[in-house]
């Protein structure tokens, strides 16, 4: 009886500590690194799971960045002044087996009890316009509906969250790295996210969506987040 509760434990905090890592952009210099892991606790990946970066300026034009994949991390260097940086980020399959979760698709995965397909997108923010107000066109996105760079601690930042460019109702948010308890998103993707700090700030949302006859994965699970800094 103790092993099986033991057992069931330690599932559960496989399953959220899969479920809860993230991916994101820190700017290094000059130059921007793309970071996985959860909260403050990083680790490496593969380079071909990062399948999109985008750079901007303050008025939603594209500034061409090089992207370095050799190695880790991914190394964004953009060629002029972003604003805003994007990623799409292909976690990749994962599946819930009696020994923990297995990066592979339920298919290759006979004992799999649980699958899902994991993708994140990130939006690091440097700079503010009334433009940055209005979504770049990412899978899933999070938009300040006003200036994030004005917003002092203890205040609050109104956002919408948009997934395949429509509002996102129901979708999970919340601040600092999925440490304290989410809030949802109203039937027009909008919260009101309390800024308790100051300092670096990383705001998150997610969403799980069924997936029917696939041989892949049960759900998409998709997130996305938005960096920025509070002085």
């Amino acid at each position: 009886m103790k092993k099986t509760i033991l057992f069931c434990i330690l599932m559960l905090i496989i399953s959220v500590n899969v479920s809860a890592h993230d991916a994101w952009i820190e700017k290094k210099g000059n130059n921007f690194n793309v970071v996985y892991g959860h909260g403050v606790e990083t680790e490496s990946y593969v380079s071909d799971k990062v399948k999109e970066v985008k750079a901007y300026d303050a008025n939603g034009n594209i500034v061409q960045a090089v992207i370095e994949k050799e190695g880790y991390p991914v190394i964004i260097k953009p060629k002029g002044n972003a604003a805003v940086i994007t990623l799409y980020f292909d976690n990749g399959f994962w599946s819930k087996t009696p020994d923990g979760w297995k990066n592979k698709p339920k298919k290759e995965q006979p004992d799999a009890v649980e699958s899902s397909h994991s993708v994140k997108c990130s939006k690091a923010m440097s700079a503010w316009s009334d433009k940055l107000s209005k979504p770049l066109g990412m899978k899933m996105e999070i938009v300040p509906l006003s200036n994030p760079f004005l917003v002092k601690a203890g205040g609050s930042l109104p956002i919408k969250v948009f997934l395949d460019g429509k509002p996102a109702e129901g979708a999970s948010v919340n601040i600092g790295g999925y440490h304290k308890e989410d809030m949802k998103t109203d039937r027009n993707g909008m919260a009101d996210v309390k800024i308790e700090k100051t300092g670096s700030q990383i705001i998150a949302a997610s969403i799980k969506i069924p997936l029917k006859d696939n041989p892949n994965a049960d759900i998409l699970s998709i997130s996305t987040n938005i960096t920025f800094e509070v002085k």
